[in-house]
């Protein structure tokens, strides 16, 4: 209602500045009842198209066709306008006031100023729907591809997992035999890994104090399997403890690193975890396994995973002697 009323007034002040300024009389105010009826005329018109409107969008919503649906819609509009004016004058000039039903040039430019008044309107609605889908076009793109990220994520711990377990109870098998003493301490270790994956695999973030008691049970396994063909060197800070990161970033990062290099008597590989404020960086000497060179799919997962975790992105380093990678931790 008073949109309609706003509209209406807005219409007739301008219509009175054009007539205005074709008969120089420069008097905006002269009929003030005119504004009373110009505002009365708007808020019909504009109930008008409401449910007008509302009929079109049983049968063609703005979803549909965009363009289509503003064209008709304005069509719609103008002979809605059309057939109120004409209802209006014929009223006057029959029933009210009885005579003779002559149109002025002047009642064609205000009808004119009407028509491009609905034109606009309608318009801007097809401005704001169309900038309404791109901003929601744009929030789902990121929502899928957080998903995807996310998804990817995850099936990418499930898949290193098993191959992780397998080996595991390899060594297992193997240790029983040798020393009952380290198999049980094994068995314990093996046991923490798998009850941090199972409490923290929903969650999106985990303080690094607790992935540091984490791949601590992890790199003794590891450790046990590999015996001194594999070496770790921590260098956490105690500040950059408090800091958060994805769970389970360094398993993948230090699989990662085992997976694809050489480890063995003549060739050990040592991996370095340090970490900063600022970010953890996990570093190994570079021996690549000549019969297989990596597709990269697990790096380029974790460093989409962070993607939507902190604007700082995850740098990979490489040269001739070591690979790094940094993964920046959030606070």
């Amino acid at each position: 209602m008073i949109a309609g009323l706003i509209s209406g007034l807005i219409t007739w002040l301008l219509a009175e500045i054009l007539l205005n300024i074709r008969y120089r009389y420069f008097d905006l105010f002269s009929q003030p009842l005119n504004y009373l009826y110009a505002a009365i005329f708007g808020i019909i018109l504009l109930e008008l198209f409401v449910q007008v409107n509302k009929q079109i969008d049983r049968r063609l919503p703005w979803s549909n066709a965009p363009g289509k649906r503003w064209l008709i819609q304005t069509l719609a509009g103008i002979a809605s306008a059309i057939l109120l004016i004409a209802v209006i004058r014929n009223l006057l000039h029959f029933v009210f006031l009885p005579g003779k039903l002559v149109i002025l040039e002047d009642e064609l430019m205000l009808i004119v100023l009407i028509i491009l008044f609905i034109m606009a309107l309608n318009l801007a609605e097809l401005g704001f729907f169309l900038n309404d889908r791109y901003h929601r076009s744009v929030a789902e793109m990121e929502r899928f591809r957080k998903e995807s990220a996310e998804y990817q994520f995850e099936m990418l711990k499930l898949q290193l997992n098993p191959h992780f377990l397998f080996n595991s109870l390899n060594t297992l098998s193997s240790l029983i035999y040798e020393d009952a003493g380290k198999a049980a301490a094994f068995i314990r270790k093996l046991s923490d890994v798998y009850r941090y994956v199972l409490d923290n695999r929903n969650k999106e973030l985990v303080t690094l104090q607790e992935e540091e008691a984490f791949i601590s049970s992890f790199t003794f396994l590891l450790q046990i399997r590999f015996r001194d063909m594999i070496h770790f060197n921590f260098e956490i800070s105690q500040a950059a403890k408090s800091k958060r990161l994805a769970p389970m970033t360094l398993q993948l990062l230090v699989e990662n690193a085992v997976k694809h290099n050489v480890v063995s008597m003549k060739k050990p590989l040592t991996i370095i975890i340090f970490a900063n404020e600022d970010y953890l960086k996990v570093s190994n000497n570079l021996q690549v396994k000549e019969e297989t060179g990596g597709t990269g799919v697990g790096l380029k997962n974790i460093a989409s995973r962070y993607a939507f975790l902190t604007d700082r992105k995850v740098v990979i380093e490489k040269d001739d002697h070591h690979f790094t990678v940094k993964v920046p931790l959030i606070s």
